[in-house]
């Protein structure tokens, strides 16, 4: 996973060296809060947590977005026995944009990331369990201003490689600062 992370990031680097103030090369950095719902085999867990993205726009209709994601324990109670979990995630994101109004831009994203899921067992068992999740997604981004935008997605992960999860269900809503104006 981290080679095809390093790979994308460099693909970006190649992007953003090669587009002129034509293509609207825009640089941004933003912030997420987050509600996931997951399926496991035994139980349905909910995590709310925080992203950080570092993206750019390449043209008004292509950018690339990587992120990182942390989530709060979520504790869930069966008998005399607490079962607690908490999951980290990064990677890239594709995006792509299809303008609505003057303000408003409709998002389209694909990508891949990173998850480690931590799980405690009370007095039985403690442990983690990293794999890849394929992430699709859609959402909106409204531009107050040149520079300061708002942004709400939903997203389906898929992942491989992990035990007990299988897929997920992700809510966000955040704020994009864009480095230069439109």
């Amino acid at each position: 996973m981290k080679k095809i992370f390093i790979s994308a990031l460099l693909i970006s680097c190649i992007f953003a060296y090669t587009a002129d103030a034509e293509n609207h090369y825009r640089p941004y950095i933003g912030a997420d809060m987050s509600f996931n719902k997951a399926k496991t085999r035994f139980i349905r867990p909910d995590y709310y947590g925080a992203a950080i993205n570092l993206g750019t726009t390449y043209n008004p209709y292509f950018g690339t977005e990587i992120f990182y994601h942390q989530t709060a324990s979520k504790t869930k109670t069966f008998g005399n026995e607490k079962y607690k979990t908490s999951f980290r995630a990064y990677g890239l994101d594709a995006v792509i944009t299809l303008p609505v109004y003057t303000k408003l831009n409709l998002n389209l994203s694909i990508g891949a990331g990173s998850y480690l899921f931590k799980e405690k067992l009370t007095g039985v068992h403690h442990g983690s369990d990293e794999g890849i999740g394929y992430r699709f997604g859609g959402g909106g981004v409204y531009h107050f201003t040149n520079r300061l935008a708002g942004r709400f997605n939903a997203r389906y992960i898929k992942f491989n490689d992990i035990s007990n999860l299988k897929h997920s269900a992700e809510y966000t809503i955040g704020a994009r600062y864009y480095f230069t104006e439109d």
